[in-house]
């Protein structure tokens, strides 16, 4: 039986895989829409694993990675793996941990299931590692950011021949880019993924038998304390490379800060959802949240890094009396 159940896990996830690859391969030829279909890209990952287990999760990424490695090329399917394959599948697994919430001091006829600001703390790790190890590997540097501003001038002029920037100020932007490329990188990853992850949940409730418990994202998604500590080393790190014209400082210190900012705002916005629920200026005051994001969005960071806890999801024990609050979340 228990054979029977693993080779249909793994049919179910090498067909995720094959799905999975076909999005990436949208995605490449579909650059205006890229970001939605590297969402969806991970989607198929996060179903297998949350509905079918961690055997279904690494079928879909060894079936995705063979098909990316004979359509496109084996490092261009390892870059999908290490980012976002891989952390779609390692999160599916934590989602599905759980263990009596007696040894966590609570009650004896409930589990306690993984809290999310853990899952989010180990999402950005494992982000910040996959963003700085890919623009590491790829040889990314000042000349990289140069040469991708050189042709973006170059675009511009053959568009508005009048066009033209001044050498300094050239410099100046080229050397912003080369900052801000892996932090955006490690930010939107982060943003993507856990997106990825909150629409699969949704299917995976509606369309099987979840093991996780539905939860409130507003009240639930936050970062935990650890997380300020790492902010803070992305950042110390960063200052670091830029004063020893470190590359390698540089690109690490980027990408691990990024990566934690995108889960503190992430966590700033849920904030923002909770607080307003309920109030008549919650519509209006949420699609100006939206459209300016990149201007607010260091206030979100902000108010994510105001409000550190954990909310552990409860379930209660099969053949047990269930409590009336025992699928409510606690803090820690």
């Amino acid at each position: 039986m228990k054979m029977n159940l693993d080779l249909k896990s793994i049919a179910i996830g090498a067909l995720a895989g094959l799905t999975s690859a076909l999005l990436v391969l949208a995605a490449t030829s579909h650059l205006s829409a890229s970001i939605v279909f590297l969402i969806l890209a991970g989607m198929p990952v996060f179903i297998a694993g949350l509905g079918f287990g961690f055997v279904a999760a690494l079928s879909a990424l060894v079936a995705s990675f063979l098909i990316l490695s004979f359509s496109v090329s084996p490092l261009f399917a390892f870059s999908i793996l290490v980012l976002p394959q891989f952390p779609a599948a390692f999160m599916s697994r934590l989602a599905n941990f759980a263990r009596p919430a007696e040894e966590l001091g609570g009650p004896s006829n409930v589990m306690a299931w993984y809290p999310l600001a853990d899952m989010m703390m180990r999402l950005c790790t494992l982000v910040a590692f996959a963003v700085s190890f890919t623009l590491l590997a790829t040889g990314y540097g000042r000349g990289t950011a140069s040469d991708i501003m050189g042709a973006a001038i170059k675009a511009l002029s053959a568009q508005d021949p009048t066009f033209n920037m001044d050498a300094a100020v050239l410099a100046q932007v080229t050397a912003f880019y080369y900052y801000l490329l892996p932090l955006n990188q490690a930010v939107m990853s982060v943003i993507t993924i856990f997106a990825a992850y909150y629409f699969s949940a949704i299917i995976v409730r509606t369309t099987t038998q979840a093991l996780r418990p539905r939860e409130d994202m507003p009240s639930a998604l936050r970062m935990n304390r650890e997380s300020i500590y790492a902010f803070g080393l992305g950042l110390a790190i960063l200052i670091a490379g830029m004063a020893a014209h470190s590359n390698f400082l540089i690109v690490s210190g980027a990408s691990i800060s990024g990566a934690f900012a995108g889960g503190f705002l992430l966590a700033g916005l849920a904030a923002f959802h909770l607080k307003s629920r309920g109030k008549s200026w919650r519509l209006p005051a949420l699609i100006l949240t939206y459209l300016t994001i990149s201007l607010t969005a260091i206030i979100f960071v902000i108010v994510g890094m105001l409000d550190t806890r954990r909310a552990i999801a409860l379930t209660p024990v099969a053949g047990k009396p269930a409590d009336k609050n025992s699928t409510d979340t606690s803090n820690t």
